[in-house]
């Protein structure tokens, strides 16, 4: 039997979750993209040592669902029809971030883009390819994507930092990983700045306020 393959676009309903500013003038903007089998609703609480009365945090959910065990999370794209999910993620992420600006008043805020796990690769693509600039771009706990487009990355950071952080004491990610990461980086003559902390595989706020303020 001869089966082809199609694709048809939809609408689907996508969740996000953002603290409650006082104030709807913001002067610091976060979006920050939660890793593999996360909820939005549980990793947006990590960052409660930004929540202030002038700073957005905005968390988007991945668009697939999954039981892991007894719990459920979320996952940005897996290897199957791996470019229409990105498409797709590129796509909401883009109009996640014009809803906000049409709800809060973000024309002198500062914008900062945070991946962690599965998130960074999600995070890169969006920096590449979002349609606002961001000025700063974390990637916790991870390693970097091989197959995106350096020369595009090169000109977004023209104007931007980009931050790694990484835990020494990591399960996940290994330090050779991270080590091709760093080079893949160098080789390309792209500039990024280091943290390391003694820890495992989980969100760092120390090492993120430390590189937000640099």
């Amino acid at each position: 039997m001869k089966v082809k393959e199609s694709h048809i676009r939809t609408v689907k309903n996508a969740r996000y979750f953002t603290n409650e500013p006082v104030s709807l003038e913001i002067k610091d903007f976060w979006v920050v993209i939660h890793g593999y089998a996360q909820l939005a609703s549980d990793f947006i609480n990590e960052f409660d040592f930004l929540d202030n009365e002038k700073t957005l945090i905005a968390a988007p959910e991945g668009l697939s669902k999954f039981y892991s065990g007894s719990r459920i999370g979320a996952s940005w794209m897996t290897k199957e029809d791996r470019k229409t999910e990105i498409e797709d993620y590129l796509e909401y992420l883009n109009v996640f971030v014009r809803n906000l600006k049409n709800t809060y008043d973000l024309s002198a805020a500062s914008f900062n883009l945070l991946g962690f796990s599965q998130g960074v690769h999600t995070a890169v693509r969006f920096f590449i390819n979002s349609d606002t600039g961001f000025g700063k771009l974390f990637l916790c706990s991870s390693d970097f994507p091989k197959d995106v487009d350096l020369s595009k990355i090169k000109d977004r950071l023209t104007n931007a930092g980009l931050y790694l952080i990484y835990g020494l004491k990591d399960g996940i990610i290994s330090q050779s990983v991270y080590d091709e990461s760093e080079l893949l980086l160098q080789e390309n003559k792209i500039k990024f700045i280091k943290t390391e902390f003694d820890g495992g595989h989980r969100i760092s706020k120390e090492s993120i306020i430390k590189s937000f303020v640099k």
